[in-house]
Formats: C-alpha cells, structure tokens, sequence
C-alpha cells in the first residue's frame, strides 16, 4: 500500500480522482478509506491557515488604520516634498496649520506660505538635505491658516528613490512658538529688550564674579557709570522713537570701545554701566573713559539728520573705592554728577567728599519737589533802567527759593538740579504765570504799564512746548502779550537750530518780546544776533564786571553794543555795580542797565514802592 501520509493534497485529489474515475479497476476499502481521511486533514488544515490569513489582514488594516490616525492627527506637520519644493503628501495637521484642505494642497510649492527671507532660507534648506543625505534643521517662519506668522522648526531627510525617480524628502515641520516665547521671557530677564546689552539683573551676577575672581587673584575692577548728556532734550524734540535710534547708536559705539571680557549694561533710560575686570591699574579705566568720550565726539545720523550727543562718566575702582557691588555703583554715579557739575563730557574718578556732595544733592531734589506746594519758591523783581532819562522800563522777573535750612537761594543754585531731574517745566510754568499775574496786578493798580522779562531755559525751548505755555499764562493772567519779555541764553541753539528759530518765530508772531541774554560769553555766536528775532541783547555780567579792570572786557563791549546798533537791537549792560560801569556804558551809548547800582532784586511790594515814587537813575 502507498504510504498517503507523505502525498501532497494535490497528490492525494489526483490519487483520488483516478481511483473514482475508473470504477473498473478494483480498489481496496482501505485505499479509499485512508484516502478520504488524508483528504479531510489537509482541508482542516487548509482552513486554519486561511482563517491565520484572515487574521494577519485584519490585524494589517488595524495597524494600517492605527498608522493613518497618528499620521494624521500627530501633533507636529508631516509632508513629503520634492526637490522643486512642492508638497506631495502631507498629514491632517499640516494641513491644518497651512489652512487648506489636504487636496489643495497636494502639488503646491510650500514656498507659498513663506515670506521673502523665509523663501531664500527654505531653497537653501532643501539644497542641504538632497546635497547631504542626512538630516538638516532650519528654524524659519510661516504664514498659517489665519495670516499669521508662526515660528516652526524645518527637519527633513532625504529619500532614497530608485533610477529615473525624482529626489523626495521626509519633513516635520514643530512650531517651536511656545519655545521662542520662554526663550523671550528669559532673554528679557537678563538683557535689555532696546540695546540688546545686559541689564540691571544680569549686572549683578557679572559684577559678583568679577569681583570674586579679583579677590583670589588680586586685581582690580572698575566700574564706570555713563549718562548722556541732555539726552532728555533729544525726547522732547525730536520724539521718543529718535531717541530709541540714538541709545541703539550709543551702544553699538561703546562695543568698540570694550575688551570682550568686560561688560555693557543699560541700567535705565540713558544710564550705562560698565565692568572692567581684571584691571592692572586705574590708569586703564581712564583710557577706557577717553575711548568712549573721543567715540561719542562724531555725530550719530538719526532719521537721516546729524545728531551730537555727549556723555559724562564717573568712575570707581574695587576694591580701593568700596568692595560690595552696591557701593561701587553708588560711587560710580556720584562720581558721574561730579562729572555734570564739572562741565560734562568729561570723566572723574571716585573720591571721599563726592559722597556728601551727592547726598546734598538729593536732599535739595527731594526739598526742591515739594517747594513749590509749600510756597517756598517766590519771584523777586529788579528794575530795567533806561540810560537816556534814568526813568525804569522794565523788570526782570527772578525766582528764589526760601530753604527753610539754608535761606534764600538764587535760581543758579537749583535751577541745574531741576534741570537734571526733570522739575524745570513745572517749576518753570510756574514762574511764567506768576510773573505774568503779576505785572497785570500792578497795571490794574494804576501803576507804569513795563514789559516783565522771565527767563527760560534750554529745556524749557526744546522740549517745543512753549508756545502754549506762554498763551496759558497770557490768557489766565489776562496780560498783553507786548508786556511779557522772554529771556533766553545762546545754550538753546547747541541742539535743533531750526525748531529754535521757528519756536522763536512763533512767540514773536504772538507779539512776545524776545531777548538774548548773557551775551559775550565763550558761548556766543554773532550770528544769533540777526539768525534770532530778537529786540535786545544783554551783556553778561562778568565782562561788565571786568570793566575797570580789563582791558579786553572794555573792547568787548564796546564791540558788542556797536554790532548791536547796526543790527537795530537794544542793549542792556547788566550787572553793573558802581558809577564807572555805568559812565562807561553810557559812553558808549548803552540803552539800559540793569544791577544793584540802582536797586537789588526786591519782592513784589518794594518793587511797586520804586515805581509810585517814580524813582530815576541817579535820586
């Protein structure tokens, strides 16, 4: 008997069929038998292994359903591109973020949704990864569904394609928004959003280990406190976006002025501060100091105009100066008023007595913000005479202070510190329309009608404002323009020439009088005398005062009221204090005179007193 068990199942059918097939032939039971149960086996088996098909399938499309879901519904973009750029497959959430539907999308360059920069970035992008056939990663930004621009991380690889196939990559695109706004947050929390310098926070940690390596080593640090000057005047002006540009200007210079071991921090609105660490000696502090003040001595071109801002600096030195960062910056600043009062654009180093320099300051600033709801700032009025008659035509309007500790202080004893710290336009509006109610008091109580001179500073002509301020006055005082005198010194014209002339202009148009005091110091120019319209010219004081004495002073006067007369202005001498000042000044056809020669500045009742007694140069 064939032995059935080692038949195929074809075999056994084809044993089968040729038994069936010739009934004839005689077969033996037990051939047909064992014949149909081999038949039967290898069906049973045949089942299981479609049924283990059936299941493999199965388990294939759930796998491949599962495959489909992540792909689709991942959290990042995931597309196919071409070499050309264009999208050839991309998941739901890529198509998402692009704003389309999946099949708009298909065929289309991704470049699309690319600004101009970001097109040249993802061309270069592409070129690496087909170039490198590996993975290549490029931060850029794109436009998704709503307009905006998201910042998202490219990472593509290339696809290895048979002959005569285009080249593919893979590519996830991550937006990496939540990422850069931490990488925002804390870059904010140590730089200056502005300049890009560190900042105050940052400072400190620079400041501790330099001054931690000084100590093991032995060294020295210095600290060097920078503030523009009259940076403030450039807001006023020129607005706070020119002012923007300039501190962007400023510290760009003052990287070329550095070692890249030392530090640049901007501390406030136009405060540096600088660490030098690992200092031989003081001396390199100062060369530091005469880098930057040389580099700010050239115009900055803000807005396409030339813009001259200076800087003062102070300068302290561990551990010879202090050993904790606190007093170090401390005396860095006091050293860096010094420098202001020193003339500015200048550098000073840190001594002993600038500490209670620095605290009177304060103290005055702190006093002097208050003085006014105190009533401690009054106007004191000092008469105008006319040289030809004796008679008084005017009368300079002079703030005091009445300092509870230190008594009477004149205007050049705070005015600088109000100047600084911002008070000038309140205090200066002040004595603007205090002046003004009081001439128009004195002219309703029958007395002479005289033009009041009130002077204005710099700041107070820079900031552009002072038009309206003076119409406030006029019309809360109810005084006619013609009697207000505006007196103002040379100093205006260093900054914005033009907006100076044309404020000028306005307040002459206004029927304002305008005069040009402390002419002949070394700030003059003689071209102010027919660039301003103005009606007078007061000679400062120290040339009158140096009349007797010298030679030069004599000449210079005679000088000035000659140009004068030719340009049709007024002059007044002021300052005079004996009768050969006044000869003088007559001699040589001199208007007016203003001094403690006829009267010292006087409150307002005495001055009233010197008018109704029709008081005259020489009684």
């Amino acid at each position: 008997m064939p032995d059935y068990a080692k038949l195929t199942k074809a075999e056994l059918i084809a044993r089968l069929n040729a038994v069936t097939a010739t009934p004839e032939r005689t077969v033996a039971p037990g051939d047909v038998q064992a014949l149909a149960h081999d038949l039967q086996v290898h069906q049973a088996e045949l089942e299981m292994q479609n049924q283990e098909l059936r299941e493999a399938q199965r388990r294939l499309e759930e796998a491949r359903d599962r495959y489909a879901d992540l792909y689709d519904f991942a959290p990042v973009c995931y597309l196919t591109l071409d070499s050309k750029g264009h999208i050839r497959e991309i998941n739901l959430t890529g198509a998402a973020l692009l704003g389309r539907e999946r099949g708009q999308l298909l065929g289309k360059p991704f470049s699309l949704w690319l600004d101009a920069d970001g097109v040249t970035e993802f061309f270069h992008h592409l070129q690496q990864v087909f170039a490198a056939q590996d993975k290549v990663v490029t931060d850029l930004a794109i436009r998704n569904g709503n307009g905006e621009m998201r910042d998202v991380s490219l990472k593509s690889v290339a696809v290895k394609q048979g002959a005569g196939e285009s080249g593919r990559c893979r590519t996830v695109l991550i937006d990496i928004g939540e990422r850069r706004k931490q990488e925002r947050i804390e870059y904010l929390a140590h730089f200056d959003a502005l300049t890009g310098l560190p900042n105050r926070a940052l400072l400190q940690d620079r400041l501790t280990q330099a001054l931690s390596t000084a100590q093991r080593n032995g060294r020295q640090v210095g600290v060097l406190f920078l503030d523009l000057d009259h940076f403030k005047d450039v807001n006023d002006t020129l607005g706070h976006a020119a002012g923007d540009l300039l501190l962007q200007a400023v510290a760009t210079r003052l990287r070329r002025c550095v070692r890249k071991v030392d530090t640049i921090a901007r501390v406030g609105g136009d405060e540096f501060v600088l660490v030098l660490p690992e200092l031989g000696g003081g001396e390199h502090a100062a060369v530091v100091a005469e880098n930057i003040l040389w580099s700010m001595s050239e115009s900055f071109i803000i807005e396409d105009r030339p813009l001259r801002i200076l800087a003062s600096i102070g300068i302290s030195i561990y551990p010879d100066d202090a050993t904790d960062i606190d007093t170090l910056l401390k005396n860095a600043d006091a050293a860096m008023y010094h420098a202001k009062k020193s003339g500015r654009n200048n550098y000073q180093f840190f001594t002993g007595d600038m500490n209670a320099r620095a605290l009177e300051a304060m103290a005055m600033e702190s006093r002097l913000r208050h003085a006014l709801e105190r009533g401690e700032l009054l106007m004191h009025y000092q008469p105008q005479v006319e040289l030809e008659g004796g008679r008084i035509v005017g009368v300079e309007a002079l703030l005091r202070w009445r300092h509870p500790e230190m008594g009477w202080l004149t205007a050049a004893k705070f005015i600088p510190i109000a100047e600084e710290r911002g008070l000038i336009g309140q205090i200066g509006e002040w004595a603007l329309r205090a002046a003004c109610i009081q001439n128009r008091a004195w002219q309703d109580a029958g007395l002479p009608a005289l033009p009041v001179a009130v002077n204005i500073s710099a700041l107070q002509m820079q900031r552009g404002s002072l038009p309206d301020m003076v119409k406030r006055a006029l019309q809360e005082s109810g005084l006619a323009p013609r009697y207000l005198e505006l007196e103002f010194n040379e100093d205006i014209n260093t900054r914005d020439p033009q907006m100076i002339a044309a404020v000028l202009r306005e307040l002459k148009d206004m029927g304002v009088r305008l005069t040009l005091d402390g002419f002949g110091s070394e700030r003059s120019s003689l071209c102010n005398l027919w660039r301003f319209p103005i009606e007078k010219v007061k000679i400062d004081p120290g040339f009158v005062s140096g009349i007797a004495t010298s030679p030069d002073s004599a000449a210079i006067i005679a000088g000035i009221i000659r140009m004068a007369k030719e340009l049709q202005r007024r002059v007044v001498g002021e300052g005079v204090e004996t009768q050969e000042q006044l000869d003088f000044l007559r001699s040589h056809q001199c208007d007016e005179i203003q001094g403690h020669f006829f009267s010292a500045p006087v409150a307002a009742d005495e001055f009233s007193q010197l008018l109704r007694q029709g008081r005259r140069l020489g009684q």
